[in-house]
C-alpha cells in the first residue's frame, strides 16, 4: 500500500548515515590541520592533504555509486558498501590521534618550487597513511548511504526527506564542534574515539531498521547502470537536463567554495577585522543553512524543485551584490544569514532533481556524478579565485562568486525535468517496475 506521507522515522534512521559523515568531517577539518602542523612546515602542503577527500569524491565515489547500482545481495544494493565503509572509516578515524608522536630521526628539509624551504618531521608517513585510509573508508559508503534515501522514499516526498537529512547533517557538525571541543580538552583522542563509536551504532541501527527494496532488473540493453554507460545514454538520448543540472552544480559549488575559502582573508584585507571575527560572520551561513534545511524541503515540495532553486540562486546573487558594498559588521551577519537560507533552497532541492532524472537502476551512479561535479567545483575554484584576487585585489572576491552563480542560474534554464512525480504517476511507475523485479 502506498504511503501518503513521508515516513519521518525511516528518514531519520537513514539520515544517521549522513549525520556520521558530517560529524566526522567537522572534527577532521577542525583538528587534523593542527595535527599535521606538528610534522609539516608548509601550509600549502597541509592544505593539499586536506583536499584528499575531494580527490576521493572524484575518483572513488562515482565508481562505488555505480557499483552499488549493479550489486545484488541479501543485504541489498547499498548496505554492503555501508557495512564495509563505516567500520573501516571509524577504525582509521579513531586511530588518527594515536599517530601524533614524532619518531626518532632527523627532520627532512626540502626546497621546492613555489613552496620554498619545507621541513618534514619523522613520523609523518604513518599518520598520512591513516588519513588516506580514513578518506577511502568514507568514500566507500558516502554515495551508497545518500542513495539509500531515494531508494526507499517516494518521489514526491524526497525534497522533504532531503531537508530532514541535511538538518541531521548540520546538527552532526554543530555537535562535533560544540561537544567535540569539550571532549578534546579532556583528551585529544576522546572526540575521535567517541565519533567512531557513534558511527558503529549508526550502522547497527541502519542494519536493524532499514530494508532495501528488491533489486531491479535492467529494462533493456544499453540501460545498464554504470558511469560510462550512463554518460553514453545521456548523449544518446539527448537528456540535456542531466548535463545542465550537473554543470549548474559545478558552478554554484565553485561560487560558494571560493567565498567560504577566502572570506577570512577578505575580512582582514578589506573589512580590516580579525580572522576570528570574519570566521564568526561566516558561521552564520552554516547556522541558517541548518535552520532552513527542513523548510527548504517543504518549499521545494510545494513550489517545485526548479523554481525553489531559482529563488535560492537569485536571492544569493542579490545578497552578494549588497555584501560587495557593505562594511557594517551587524549588517554582514544579517546578509550572510540570508545567504544560508538561499544555500538551503539550492542545495536541498538539487540532488532530488538528480535522483528524479536517474532511472531506478542508476540512483547510485547519478549520486556519484553529483559528488563528482560538486567536488570538482570545490577543488577548481579556490585556486582560481586566488589567481583572480592576486591580480585584481581581494575586493574582487564577491564579483567572482556572483559570476559563477550567474553561470549556474543560466544553466538552470536548460533543466526541463526533475520535478517530483504525483501519487498517480508514482503508482504507475511502481506497477511498471514490478514487472522487472528480480524474484530470485
Amino acid at each position: 500500500m502506498k504511503t501518503e506521507h513521508l515516513n519521518y522515522g525511516k528518514t531519520f534512521v537513514i539520515g544517521l548515515g549522513f549525520f556520521t559523515t558530517a560529524m566526522c568531517w567537522a572534527l577532521y577539518n577542525a583538528y587534523v590541520p593542527i595535527f599535521l602542523r606538528k610534522f609539516i612546515s608548509s601550509s600549502m602542503i597541509i592544505g593539499f592533504i586536506m583536499t584528499v577527500d575531494n580527490w576521493a569524491a572524484i575518483v572513488i565515489q562515482p565508481w562505488i555509486g555505480a557499483l552499488s547500482d549493479k550489486t545484488n545481495t541479501r543485504l541489498g544494493r547499498r548496505m554492503p558498501y555501508i557495512a564495509l565503509g563505516i567500520p573501516l572509516a571509524a577504525l582509521f578515524f579513531m586511530l588518527i590521534p594515536y599517530f601524533l608522536e614524532e619518531s626518532a630521526g632527523t627532520a627532512v628539509e626540502l626546497t621546492l618550487p613555489l613552496i620554498g624551504r619545507l621541513q618534514l618531521a619523522p613520523g609523518l608517513l604513518p599518520l598520512f597513511i591513516i588519513i588516506m585510509l580514513f578518506n577511502i573508508g568514507m568514500a566507500l559508503y558516502r554515495a551508497p548511504v545518500v542513495s539509500l534515501m531515494p531508494d526507499v522514499t517516494p518521489s514526491r516526498f524526497r525534497s522533504k526527506a532531503n531537508g530532514v537529512i541535511n538538518l541531521m547533517g548540520g546538527v552532526g557538525s554543530i555537535l562535533a564542534y560544540l561537544v567535540g571541543s569539550f571532549l578534546y580538552d579532556l583528551g585529544v583522542a576522546i572526540p575521535f574515539v567517541t565519533a567512531a563509536g557513534v558511527m558503529v551504532l549508526a550502522l547497527i541501527v541502519l542494519l536493524i531498521f532499514i530494508r532495501e527494496p528488491r533489486s531491479i532488473k535492467v529494462e533493456k540493453k544499453g540501460m545498464e547502470p554504470g558511469i560510462i554507460n550512463s554518460v553514453k545514454d545521456i548523449f544518446r538520448e539527448r537528456e540535456w537536463s542531466v548535463l545542465f543540472i550537473m554543470t549548474a552544480i559545478f558552478f554554484w559549488f565553485a561560487a560558494f567554495n571560493a567565498m567560504e575559502t577566502w572570506f577570512t582573508t577578505y575580512g582582514i584585507e578589506v573589512l580590516h577585522i580579525k580572522e576570528s571575527a570574519a570566521a564568526r560572520i561566516l558561521t552564520s551561513i552554516s547556522l541558517f543553512f541548518v535552520i532552513s534545511a527542513l523548510p527548504a524541503g517543504f518549499i521545494g515540495t510545494r513550489l517545485g524543485r526548479r523554481k525553489t532553486i531559482f529563488i535560492g540562486l537569485v536571492l544569493f546573487i542579490l545578497v552578494l551584490c549588497v555584501i560587495f558594498f557593505v562594511r557594517s559588521i551587524p549588517l554582514l551577519y544579517l546578509l550572510f544569514s540570508l545567504a544560508g537560507v538561499a544555500w538551503a533552497l539550492i542545495n536541498v532541492n538539487s540532488i532530488t532533481i538528480v535522483w528524479e532524472l536517474a532511472s531506478a537502476v542508476r540512483i547510485g551512479t547519478y549520486t556519484g556524478l553529483y559528488y563528482f561535479f560538486s567536488s570538482l567545483g570545490q577543488m577548481v575554484s579556490p585556486p582560481l579565485a586566488g589567481f583572480v584576487t592576486d591580480r585584481l585585489g581581494m575586493i574582487s572576491l564577491f564579483p567572482y562568486s556572483i559570476v559563477f552563480f550567474l553561470f549556474a542560474l543560466l544553466m538552470m534554464f536548460g533543466v526541463k525535468k526533475g520535478e517530483a512525480l504525483s501519487a498517480e504517476e508514482e503508482a504507475e511507475k511502481e506497477k511498471f517496475k514490478s514487472r522487472h523485479i528480480d524474484l530470485e
